[in-house]
């Protein structure tokens, strides 16, 4: 049974068991969503947002009219509810930056490797912060939760041509600041 179907059945009978269907057939993808927004430090917050988007899922599924694909209609709610997410959390809590939370300790064979490496890392990390919530969710959603460009379109509901071109945009951006900040950019 398509979405479409599952979910006028289960509008029609309140079967749980139909719900749970959509739940189980889209969390994975609203997950990686919510999680490229959020960052890879996030991920207990990515869990809580991703159980709230099916919270509201349940109580707007009335609202659903169909004239979009479901799975196009969610991943717009958890990703207006993973923005939204961010907003309170940078008014509520202080920023505390990716480069000041502890990483497995790991042997380097050279210690000047290992610092140059972790200097890398705080760069790129604070210049991906710096970019627009859906250029840093594509670059998130590339390098670290490693999906394809198909994944990506249909996550966030766009062709697969428009991501290319905000993974394009975002990466010209970072090099553009890599390089305005006399930082050497490694492709």
């Amino acid at each position: 049974m398509d979405d479409e179907a599952t979910i006028a059945e289960y509008l029609r009978t309140r079967e749980p068991e139909l719900f749970r269907v959509l739940v189980e057939r889209h969390q994975g993808r609203v997950f990686r969503l919510v999680a490229s927004m959020l960052g890879p430090q996030a991920d207990l917050d990515a869990q809580e947002v991703t159980q709230e988007v099916f919270l509201r899922v349940h109580e707007k599924l009335e609202s659903f009219r169909g004239e979009a694909r479901f799975g196009s209609w969610l991943y717009r709610l958890a990703y207006n509810r993973a923005v939204e997410h961010r907003r309170r959390a940078r008014i509520r809590l202080p920023h505390v930056p990716v480069e000041a939370v502890p990483e497995a300790a790991a042997v380097a064979a050279d210690p000047f490797d290992e610092v140059a490496e972790g200097e890398r890392r705080r760069v790129v990390a604070r210049l991906v912060e710096r970019l627009p919530d859906l250029y840093r969710s594509v670059i998130y959603m590339h390098y670290w939760l490693e999906c394809s460009v198909e994944e990506m379109a249909e996550t966030l509901g766009v062709p697969s041509g428009t991501v290319k071109s905000y993974l394009s945009r975002a990466r010209q951006r970072l090099r553009d600041w890599a390089k305005a900040d006399g930082t050497e950019w490694l492709e």
